[in-house]
């Protein structure tokens, strides 16, 4: 697979991570907002191989027992799409980003005082 790069944004708030240079501590994040980093990974290489899965199951569908013998091409695709963004940390740390990012954004409008 080429070299592929990944604009990841916050939808809600449009913040740009790949321009968030810094890396930020890992222990700025709960257990659970890491395992919170962790599935939005898993959900956003599904959503980038998401291709190569579905053509994974379509030929696991079509082929039933005999299914590994016959579905190598594929399940190699999607091995090599998924493994591309879960071993590479620059994607895990992006998710990781975001949720600082969204947890400052919060302190900001917390703190910021009310016009009334």
């Amino acid at each position: 697979m080429s070299q592929q790069s990944a604009n990841i944004t916050n939808s809600s708030s449009n913040i740009d991570v790949s321009r968030h240079n810094a890396r930020l501590p890992i222990w700025a994040l709960s257990p659970q907002e890491e395992a919170k980093a962790r599935k939005n990974l898993k959900d956003f290489t599904y959503e980038k191989c998401g291709q190569f899965v579905k053509a994974m199951a379509d030929c696991a569908q079509v082929h039933g027992v005999k299914v590994f013998p016959a579905c190598n091409p594929q399940k190699e695709q999607m091995k090599e799409c998924l493994l591309f963004y879960q071993i590479d940390k620059k994607f895990l740390d992006d998710q990781r980003d975001l949720i600082i990012l969204n947890k400052i954004e919060e302190k900001m409008k917390q703190n910021k005082p009310s016009t009334a």
